[in-house]
């Protein structure tokens, strides 16, 4: 008998860690669906991942999730409803996994396969930040009180409220990069430890590359880099000049050796070049490439820098052997600089 698994994605992080996890359990077939999107918007990655030739998912689904208008959000969350009965009656799938349990289509579908009576597990796969710092917010009253029995009246007794992100008790395994530093609550969970180098096998490469060329970036242009920066939003560089002074003075620096250097923006910049780094002669990455595309196209010898955020960790997670350095202003923030610190991110403040 075919054992089926489902793959829920929001994000393209959850993408990549869903993709390495899959291709690793060959003796399944995976099923990955799209959740989370606006439903009037083009999300390209549904495309993309159709196209994709090493592909380890069998089908792709995209199944918006976000919905203007009362009355439109009660209708269509009704068929949203209907279509995950439909897929998790018609697959009866062993496992399901998802990067956040609070996501209600991953919470319905276990709900769903419980109801048929399937021995379906539910899994949690790393979603970078919340992992191992915790998200506080779900243990507040607004959430742990008042937000879950709304949900439970709006959806039903089955909605269970994690304590942080991965910790419900529909989540029976968490698929972590750094096992020994996870949230204390998600170690009482079965730990498999994900596989770096599934990040860089040529299936992920392959996906990895379109995404970029989906962008008009050719990829070769990262073959020989030397340092990448990826930046915050402008409005740090606005009102912190000691930390713009340092990124300019980093980049003149790495440039003055003669070496290859890109950045990439935020995607919410107003400006497109906010440092005028073009003009420094630095190769600008489009800013609506997301960085986990990026990693796996990277040399070895890359040196990433950026700010005190999560792309520094998914840097160590994707690729643990590129050097990363953190630069900060004022304190920082505790949780991040223990974890850069216990990750070997290297913390420089301005």
């Amino acid at each position: 008998m075919t054992s089926h698994s489902v793959y829920f994605a929001s994000t393209i992080l959850h993408l990549y860690a869903a993709a390495s996890i899959a291709a690793e359990r060959e003796y399944e077939t995976a099923h990955l669906i799209f959740i989370d999107q606006p439903e009037d918007q083009e999300f390209p990655l549904y495309s993309l991942v159709q196209q994709w030739d090493s592909s380890p998912f069998s089908s792709v689904k995209l199944l918006p999730g976000r919905f203007k208008g009362i009355i439109n959000k009660l209708k269509k969350r009704k068929q949203l409803f209907n279509s995950l009965e439909n897929i998790i009656s018609d697959l009866k799938p062993n496992n399901i996994f998802v990067g956040n349990d609070r996501r209600i289509e991953f919470q319905f579908s276990m709900h769903i396969a419980k109801s048929l009576d399937l021995n379906t597990q539910g899994h949690y796969m790393d979603e970078g930040t919340f992992t191992y710092v915790g998200r506080k917010a779900s243990s507040s009253f607004s959430d742990a009180i008042i937000d879950n029995w709304l949900k439970k009246l709006s959806y039903g007794l089955w909605w269970k409220n994690p304590l942080t992100v991965g910790e419900s008790a529909w989540i029976n395994t968490v698929h972590v990069a750094f096992p020994d530093l996870i949230d204390q609550r998600l170690k009482r969970k079965i730990i498999e430890p994900l596989n770096h180098n599934a990040f860089t096998s040529s299936a992920m490469m392959e996906l990895s590359t379109n995404i970029l060329g989906f962008y008009m970036f050719d990829s070769n242009k990262l073959s020989d880099l030397d340092a990448l920066f990826t930046l915050p939003h402008e409005s740090l560089f606005n009102n912190h000049s000691g930390y713009r002074a340092q990124i300019l003075n980093q980049i003149k620096d790495l440039k003055d050796q003669g070496l290859n250097v890109a950045a990439k923006y935020h995607p919410r910049n107003s400006d497109p070049d906010a440092l005028s780094l073009l003009d420094a002669g630095v190769e600008l990455i489009p800013a609506g490439i997301s960085f986990e595309a990026i990693l796996p196209l990277l040399p070895a010898k890359t040196l990433i820098i950026g700010d005190l955020s999560s792309t520094l960790l998914i840097a160590r997670w994707l690729r643990p052997e590129l050097e990363v350095t953190s630069i900060y202003t004022g304190d920082g923030n505790s949780e991040f600089n223990k974890l850069f610190s216990a990750l070997e991110i290297t913390l420089k403040k301005v």
